[in-house]
């Protein structure tokens, strides 16, 4: 969790001073869930209930799990520029690690 709270550390949160729930943890709960398939809001609330006690081994939940409203609040009042960057950072940490093919999608994994 530090790699990724650092490759997002100078994202500004768009959020108030009365915000509950981190924003690593918002981002990092969002990317898992549209890695396994997430495509709105809903879904990623929806991942984070289903992977709860998984998630709270990962990051801080201190006021429990966000709702769909948090996660739209964020996405919608994000930086789209910052939070490109700091994405591009994400994803180039993450491929400094690899070496030959990820399979995603799990075509690979199926021989297709």
């Amino acid at each position: 969790m530090s790699r990724f709270a650092a490759c997002f550390e100078d994202l500004p949160d768009p959020r108030g001073r009365n915000a509950r729930h981190p924003l690593t943890s918002i981002l990092f709960i969002a990317v898992a869930a549209i890695v396994c398939g997430a495509e709105s809001c809903t879904d990623m609330a929806d991942f984070d209930v289903a992977k709860k006690k998984w998630l709270k081994t990962i990051v801080p939940l201190p006021y429990g799990i966000p709702s769909h409203d948090t996660f739209s609040t964020v996405f919608r009042h994000l930086d789209p520029d910052a939070f490109d960057a700091a994405f591009r950072r994400l994803t180039a940490s993450f491929a400094q690690g690899l070496e030959g093919v990820v399979a995603i999608d799990g075509k690979a994994v199926r021989g297709a």
